[in-house]
């Protein structure tokens, strides 16, 4: 077993064992949220589960970007598989009794593997938004992240591209829909 599969392996069971304890749950999709014209897919959902101690103070983790691809061209396949994973911390300060005002820092990256190459992109996000209760088990958010991210990439054997991005505003805002639920008393 690689470092990454035991640091993975880690991450996993330290999250399941804070979820599990928690007294305030939200499972949900995250969305792109764009305006005009869009190449792509038309609902690109992707699971995110938050928990905390209340709906003021949650930690999420998001599974982004999964996806495998494979094709044939001339007689020669290729094929592709990337995913993705973002967690962190998310503050939300009530404005009216079901607005609220939210914040916080993720950590996270994407992962990308294929015939030919390989990527790593590990990243920083810290999202601006607003959530909305439309009763007391369904949230829709709006998220706008600042990003810092690096791409490491290896072609043919070498690792021999590297990249650094700063970004305001400069990826696509989240549209969030979670279902809230409270920790069963026993």
């Amino acid at each position: 077993m690689n470092a990454f599969q035991k640091f993975s392996l880690l991450t996993l069971f330290l999250i399941a064992s804070t979820l599990g304890q928690a007294q305030y749950r939200e499972i949900g999709i995250v969305s792109s949220a764009s305006m005009g014209i869009m190449y792509g897919p038309v609902l690109d959902a992707r699971p995110v589960f938050k928990w905390g101690k209340s709906i003021e103070s949650v930690r999420a983790l998001r599974v982004d970007r999964t996806y495998m691809n494979y094709s044939s061209y001339n007689g020669q396949a290729y094929w592709n598989l990337s995913t993705g994973a973002f967690f962190g911390q998310e503050w939300r300060k009530p404005i009216t009794d079901k607005f609220y005002l939210l914040h916080g820092p993720e950590v996270g990256g994407y992962y990308s593997h294929g015939t030919n190459y390989t990527s790593v992109q590990p990243g920083l996000r810290y999202q601006l938004g607003m959530l909305y209760a439309i009763n007391p088990n369904l949230n829709i958010g709006l998220a706008a992240p600042l990003s810092i991210s690096s791409t490491f990439g290896k072609s043919n054997g070498v690792w021999n591209q590297s990249s650094f991005n700063v970004g305001l505003f400069s990826e696509t805002n989240y549209l969030i829909l979670t279902y809230a639920f409270e920790k069963q008393k026993k």
